[in-house]
């Protein structure tokens, strides 16, 4: 992936990359999103979605965190236990956001592998992941996978520059 689009990620979803740059001991990711840019928005709207439960307590938390004895709905007025429950769901909702260690193609989809992910995490990791063998990986267009040993995810156009003719049949092997 360019660089633009991988400090892009970076800075959109720090929880999630927080280990972009570590050591090759610690994480994968040391070597970047080794994909295309075709795969960025299936790799933002997957983080997006995995960081959807911490957004949502952070906005609450961060509405309330200053409201003590404003009114909130109809007569209720917001007391320091509404604060302190909105802050530990926030602060909650922060340690369940799993961090990514690796990313990258193999087979011609996407891998997005993360550590510290609930089984609804992994159901939108295996979404976007399905989604990677119908989408162009240098373009992001519509496509499908392609192979002549390697397997590559191409729309028609790519595949023609790349000069792929066969698609890939998974019932052939």
């Amino acid at each position: 992936m360019n660089k633009e689009l991988d400090e892009a990620l970076c800075a959109k979803y720090p929880l999630i990359f927080k280990n972009r740059h570590g050591s090759p001991q610690e994480t994968l990711m040391c070597f970047g999103f080794e994909v295309h840019d075709g795969w960025y928005n299936i790799i933002d709207t997957l983080c997006f979605l995995l960081t959807s439960d911490y957004c949502q307590a952070k906005s609450s938390y961060e509405y309330i965190k200053d409201r003590l004895g404003e009114k909130r709905y109809g007569d209720k007025f917001i007391t320091q236990e509404d604060i302190d429950k909105a802050k530990a769901k926030f602060e909650e909702e922060t340690a369940k956001v799993p961090f990514a260690v690796q990313v990258k193609e193999k087979f011609g989809g996407l891998r997005f592998y993360v550590h510290a992910a609930t089984d609804k995490h992994y159901n939108y990791i295996s979404f976007a992941e399905s989604m990677s063998y119908r989408t162009c990986e240098e373009c992001g267009a519509p496509g499908k996978t392609y192979t002549d040993g390697w397997h590559k995810t191409l729309c028609e156009i790519h595949a023609e520059m790349d000069g792929r003719e066969q698609e890939y049949d998974d019932e052939d092997e």
